[in-house]
């Protein structure tokens, strides 16, 4: 069951400052594309809020990466136009692909972070690698592919029995930490 824990929880992805990460002496980052990111299905360009949060990362020398389970199409088309490498069709939780953007940043593991919305997916994917995983409330948590519907669900029962200091364990970290 730990496998599923995140070791953070964010209300957006935009949280993940430089100075955030240097805190957890995290060098790197990997994100999810879909209610991570960008709200599902949305197309290119990036503006606004998360326009200068990618760049406020690239000028801290902070390499980021998309890897996503979406189709290559879209994850190139939103890395291109954020001036990342991403790559879709991913295959997350398995750990090729979060361990192929580990390698091409040159860091360790243990120095990234993997950022997504879903814990089967994202949270499973960061620990079987060793990476330092965050778990960001998803944009839009309604909507997506309906299987996604299904598996929110189960993901909130899960949630409910990680401890926190709301249901009287100690550790792990609540949205916003």
């Amino acid at each position: 069951m730990r496998l599923l824990w995140p070791k953070a929880r964010v209300r957006r992805v935009t949280e993940l400052t430089p100075a955030w990460l240097r805190a957890r002496s995290l060098r790197g980052l990997v994100v999810d594309l879909d209610n991570t990111l960008v709200p599902y299905g949305v197309a290119p360009p990036a503006e606004g809020e998360l326009a200068a949060w990618n760049r406020a990362l690239a000028e801290a020398g902070i390499p980021v990466f998309i890897v996503s389970n979406a189709k290559p199409g879209r994850t190139r088309a939103w890395a291109r136009s954020l001036g990342l490498e991403g790559w879709g069709l991913a295959g997350k939780p398995f750990p090729w692909s979060l361990r192929r953007a580990v390698r091409r940043m040159g860091l360790a593991p243990r120095e990234v972070a993997v950022a997504g919305d879903q814990l089967f997916t994202d949270v499973l994917g960061a620990n079987l690698i060793g990476a330092y995983s965050v778990l960001v409330e998803p944009i839009e948590p309604k909507k997506g592919l309906p299987h996604t519907r299904w598996v929110r669900a189960l993901e909130r029962r899960i949630l409910d029995r990680i401890p926190s200091p709301q249901n009287g364990g100690a550790r792990e970290p609540e949205f916003g930490e």
